[in-house]
């Protein structure tokens, strides 16, 4: 599921995507904006929660161009740029956009671009899964700051709230986001997800009975319905 936003200062041409978008069982909107500087508010919050991975953006808008737009948000996602003037295509582009669609869009035009952004967020997640198992290491954001973090330091993750906790060997680090969000994005075969509260680095599990375990001198709860996946993941005598 890619998570989306509009940005488009046509009320038609706006309206229009947020129908094809609603359609489409691989897309959940996160928001539509006419204001370019409105969705900048929006993206600046959102990241700290569930971050956008794919933007459809009209290029020409009075308060700030689809470009400008560009330079100054925090992070940037997949974009799908939208226009009714074609002779953006090359900036587009220079921007790694992944597609470029012409207004009026059409369904079946629709359909391919989404295709294409569905193709280019598997390789960036195949990519990046590879990239953090080689590099052994995260990075969260605490404080307005990227920590780096050691994947074999931790030993786990909680929700609380609105928060997670991530558990260390040396402490921990509490950033704003979900244990869902986490879990997608971690991918990474020595963590799972035992509980709806709690992922746990499996190598650091000292002990389990019943339906709990205990890491340092934490006890965790399983939850029933990952304990088997549990089970299957130990080294088991």
């Amino acid at each position: 599921m890619l998570r989306c936003i509009i940005v488009d200062d046509d009320m038609m041409a706006r309206k229009s995507l947020e129908r094809l978008c609603a359609k489409h069982e691989r897309l959940e909107m996160k928001g539509s904006f006419e204001k370019a500087s409105d969705a900048i508010e929006f993206l600046e919050k959102e990241e700290q929660d569930t971050a956008i991975d794919l933007i459809f953006l009209d290029v020409e808008m009075p308060e700030m161009s689809g470009i400008e737009f560009l330079d100054r948000i925090p992070v940037m996602p997949m974009v799908i740029f939208t226009t009714s003037n074609s002779d953006y295509a090359f900036e587009a582009f220079e921007y790694k956009a992944v597609d470029f669609l012409k207004k009026p869009i059409s369904l079946p035009r629709f359909e391919q671009s989404i295709l294409k952004a569905i193709e280019a967020s598997q390789t960036n997640q195949a990519n990046t899964a590879e990239a953090l198992a080689k590099a052994n290491e995260i990075f969260v954001r605490e404080d307005g700051r990227y920590i780096r973090v050691s994947c074999d330091d931790i030993l786990f993750f909680e929700n609380v709230g609105d928060y997670v906790r991530i558990k260390t060997i040396a402490g921990q680090h509490i950033i704003h986001g979900t244990l869902k969000a986490i879990d997608e994005k971690l991918n990474d075969p020595r963590f799972l997800k035992v509980h709806r509260s709690f992922i746990v680095h499996l190598s650091k599990i000292k002990d389990i009975e019943e339906n709990t375990l205990v890491i340092d001198k934490t006890v965790i709860p399983i939850s029933r319905a990952n304990k088997s996946e549990l089970m299957n993941r130990l080294k088991i005598l």
